[in-house]
């Protein structure tokens, strides 16, 4: 039975909580949450070497996707997701202009969001490669 999107956005949505998100309705909510994924599709297909043919439409994979790859995919969606927080120029304007450095100020707000992309983006890196060690076709190198 092929995957579905839904499968996929489920499991991102457990991963973070964003009410933003939430109270998009549910044809723009689709529409975010499919431009993340195919982000993150682009990041991890060529390693994981397995058909992630698609209908955008239909929001289903032609075959069935392992739970060890969807795991990836929701990583690296969590890093795209991340990436737009970490640009605000809003942040970066607070951070730049604040007086008080103290433990709410903006600059700290900042800090921790570029720790925390940083961080999804080296565990999302860490599951890709993980699963390239794992999966390698090795019967094509010359000893």
């Amino acid at each position: 039975m092929a995957t579905t999107y839904n499968e996929i956005f489920a499991s991102f949505k457990d991963d973070i909580t964003d009410t933003d998100l939430i109270l998009l309705s549910k044809d723009l909510q689709d529409e975010t949450l499919v431009s993340l994924l195919n982000k993150a599709i682009t990041k991890c297909e060529r390693i994981c070497n397995i058909n992630m043919s698609r209908d955008d439409v239909v929001q289903t994979f032609e075959e069935d996707i392992p739970n060890d790859v969807i795991d990836i995919i929701v990583e690296w969606m969590t890093v795209f997701w991340l990436k737009p927080y970490l640009n605000n120029m809003e942040n970066l304007r607070n951070a730049l202009n604040t007086k008080d450095f103290t433990s709410f100020s903006p600059a700290n707000l900042l800090e921790k969001i570029s720790n925390r992309y940083e961080l999804a983006r080296k565990h999302a890196r860490s599951l890709t490669n993980e699963y390239s060690f794992i999966y390698a076709d090795m019967s094509g190198l010359k000893t």
